[in-house]
């Protein structure tokens, strides 16, 4: 009887190991890649960004401000001594 019992335990836990039964979790929106672009939207908003007078390059929307803070990728450099 104990070895029955044993059994079961080893099978229920290789089955839990393995996922079985689990619930899969729900995609993000971001993971959304079933829906079509819609290139119309997308070419609209492109020339109303081009037509708005304040829009400028991200470069130069940042020109002047404190970079003490920028570390994250993409920045040319880094805080952590020794790297670059």
């Amino acid at each position: 009887m104990g070895s029955l019992i044993g059994i079961a335990a080893i099978c229920a836990f290789t089955l839990w190991l393995l996922g079985i039964g689990k619930a899969k979790p729900l995609p993000a929106p971001e993971d959304d890649i079933d829906t079509p672009t819609d290139v119309d939207e997308l070419a609209e908003a492109e020339a109303e960004l081009a037509e708005d007078p304040q829009a400028r390059p991200i470069h130069e929307a940042l020109e002047g401000e404190d970079d003490d803070d920028d570390w994250g990728p993409g920045s040319s450099r880094s805080n952590l001594p020794g790297i670059i």
